[in-house]
């Protein structure tokens, strides 16, 4: 959102501030003259233009009497978080510079330097404050599966390694509302008596259902919610073996 002021300052045998209109479509407060000025001599009268857009603060030079004096104009801005950033302006009317504000009310100054070794502050002005532009607005969103990602249900239990040659995999996959559970083979295959996944939910809530033991074989749960469920998995042997071998939480829709 576009924020424009303009001030216009010619000093002439004292300081007279000739103030245009504000226009804000987006922020609150306004700007603040501070008398922490000089008045220069009227042959040194000179002006300065200040705009700002969003953040960033251009100031003009407009000229004045003292104008084939001036050396050039220190134009600074302080940030609330007391940065600073200070830049020349020239004696050419229409000349600018752009400073990089934040949006959050800058202290702005301008200090003239003529060629008589003369120097004055004839400006000190603070910025507007614009909301949905100053970083001091800025709040993270909530995570919306915070809360249950602290679930203890959906802390992983300690998997248990098989031996080599009875070796058995499985795949988890997530389709937006559903996860598939798929055999892989493994030198187990064929020694395997029964293979049970569960799907476990963040209220502690469990399904539970056999996976056939041929490459392929699959089975499907569906999610309990749109952030995350764990999967479990036991592999029974017939040579009397069991195994909790895969535990794994899924996030659902996104990652956390």
């Amino acid at each position: 959102m576009a924020v424009s002021f303009r001030m216009l300052f010619c000093i002439i045998c004292g300081l007279v501030l000739l103030a245009g209109g504000v226009a804000l479509a987006s922020g609150t407060g306004a700007p603040s003259l501070s008398s922490d000025i000089t008045t220069p001599p009227a042959n040194l009268t000179v002006s300065v233009q200040l705009d700002q857009e969003g953040k960033y603060i251009t100031a003009t030079f407009r000229g004045g009497l003292g104008q084939t004096l001036l050396k050039e104009i220190q134009v600074q801005v302080r940030r609330p978080d007391g940065t600073t950033e200070t830049k020349s302006l020239g004696n050419i009317i229409g000349e600018s510079v752009v400073l990089d504000g934040s949006g959050c009310g800058d202290q702005v100054t301008a200090t003239a330097f003529f060629k008589t070794g003369a120097s004055y502050q004839i400006l000190n002005e603070k910025t507007e404050y614009i909301v949905g532009i100053c970083s001091a607005d800025y709040k993270a969103p909530a995570d919306p599966c915070a809360a249950i990602a602290q679930s203890p249900y959906l802390v992983p239990a300690t998997i248990q390694e098989i031996p080599s040659n009875k070796s058995v995999e499985i795949q988890a996959n997530v389709d937006i509302s559903s996860i598939d559970v798929q055999f892989r083979g493994g030198f187990g295959q064929n020694l395997i008596k029964q293979l049970q996944v569960s799907r476990i939910a963040p209220d502690g809530s469990t399904e539970t259902k056999n996976l056939g033991n041929r490459v392929g074989d699959e089975v499907t749960f569906s999610a309990s919610n749109n952030c995350m469920d764990r999967i479990a998995a036991n592999v029974s042997f017939m040579d009397g073996t069991r195994y909790h071998f895969y535990d794994q939480v899924l996030h659902i829709s996104r990652t956390i």
